[in-house]
């Protein structure tokens, strides 16, 4: 069976190869006569077939080194001994990963969403009864954001991430609430107002050693698997606006006049951790754990209150502690862009060394204790990432 398959070689391929590089040899007066030998390779093992070898020399006493091209698969070796090998240079195939380590890594995105938010904050007397004297609480504060945002990546790992979000608000309430006793009892004062209007700001920056837990593929970008811890610091501001008052204790009357303001902002350090699961070459998921501690400072104009300072009619101050989660997805719809989904969540709270001072028209100030102040959020985003 190999006989056969050898002679049919010899006749389709060996020989024509054999005559057109004779051929060549008489019409190349540079180089000397050609002899042919064709021989099988002895090593034959029950894998490997028996395989033809080709050896083309020359009885020329003449001493040629020599590397001409035969065509552009193929080239002759000429060697001390006047033999010549036939061979090809055709380079070996690499295969590259489109993604090159040594490069920095910039990521730019703006998301669109809308948030939902709840603050109150109460107050103590100043000879420390009734324990909760006056309290405020702003609920259903709904807001259009938009934030944008960008994210580098060094060769050695390193990550910077700063953004920045700005929010409308277009709905909301308000209720003021002032007690003669302990706990919430003998309320003396209930009012409501409209909260629909004022603005939010959140801004971030952080810093990180991104582990790779799953590298990434050759033809993936980004890792499979990666853990980042992260440490930071973050600014975040409400600004809160209060209208068309209605008061229902101790009698009903309208306040059309109401144009109350209460300015917060949260400020302070953070240490959290983002990861990132690729699912797919298309797909992954993301997740962002950010725990901080808060110091709160906030300035309200109560417009109504003639014996009071305006445009700053009392101010509060306290610290404390805040966490923020969230959840996303990312959607690949090129080499570069990606779509952005993600849910997130704001729970923080300021009940430490809390204190409120009022600014009486008379120059006179008067301080109580402030015994907390609370904000929680939810959002939802969406938006579009570029990476290069």
């Amino acid at each position: 069976m190999h006989a056969t398959k050898l002679n049919l070689f010899m006749k389709t391929i060996i020989l024509p190869t054999a005559l057109l590089l004779a051929l060549n040899c008489q019409a190349n007066t540079n180089l000397p006569d050609m002899q042919m030998h064709v021989f099988n390779d002895e090593s034959v093992t029950k894998n490997n077939p028996p395989a033809l070898q080709m050896v083309i020399f020359s009885d020329d006493d003449s001493e040629q080194k020599e590397d001409n091209s035969q065509g552009n698969d193929f080239k002759l070796a000429y060697a001390d001994n006047d033999q010549v090998s036939v061979y090809s240079d055709e380079p070996e195939v690499s295969h590259v990963a489109e993604h090159d380590d040594r490069t920095i890594d910039i990521e730019f995105y703006a998301d669109a969403g809308y948030r939902q938010d709840k603050l109150d904050w109460n107050k103590a007397s100043s000879t420390g009864t009734p324990n909760i004297l006056s309290e405020l609480t702003w609920d259903n504060i709904e807001i259009a954001v938009v934030e944008i945002g960008t994210s580098i990546h060094t060769p050695s790992n390193w990550v910077m991430d700063a953004r920045f979000a700005y929010g409308t608000i277009f709905d909301g309430n308000n209720q003021d609430s002032d007690y003669d006793g302990n706990n919430r009892t003998q309320e003396s004062f209930r009012g409501y107002a409209n909260a629909d209007e004022g603005n939010t700001i959140d801004t971030s920056i952080g810093f990180g050693y991104r582990a790779l837990i799953i590298p990434a593929p050759a033809r993936f970008k980004k890792p499979i698997l990666s853990f980042t811890p992260k440490v930071g610091f973050s600014y975040h501001a409400q600004n809160l606006t209060m209208t068309d008052g209605q008061v229902v204790i101790p009698t009903s009357i309208t306040v059309a006049e109401l144009d109350s303001k209460y300015d917060t902002s949260w400020y302070g350090p953070w240490a959290g951790f983002d990861s990132e699961l690729s699912i797919a070459d298309r797909f992954s998921l993301t997740t962002k754990f950010e725990y901080h501690y808060a110091y709160y400072e906030a300035t309200a104009e109560w417009n109504l209150r003639t014996d009071r300072e305006q445009p700053k009619s009392f101010s509060h101050t306290a610290e404390g502690t805040g966490f923020l989660a969230s959840l996303g997805s990312q959607y690949k719809l090129n080499k570069d862009l990606f779509l952005n989904v993600s849910v997130d969540y704001q729970d923080w709270r300021a009940d430490k060394k809390g204190r409120t001072t009022e600014f009486f028209i008379d120059g006179s100030r008067s301080s109580q204790k402030l015994n907390e102040v609370n904000w929680e959020s939810m959002g939802a985003n969406i938006g579009l990432r570029y990476a290069f």
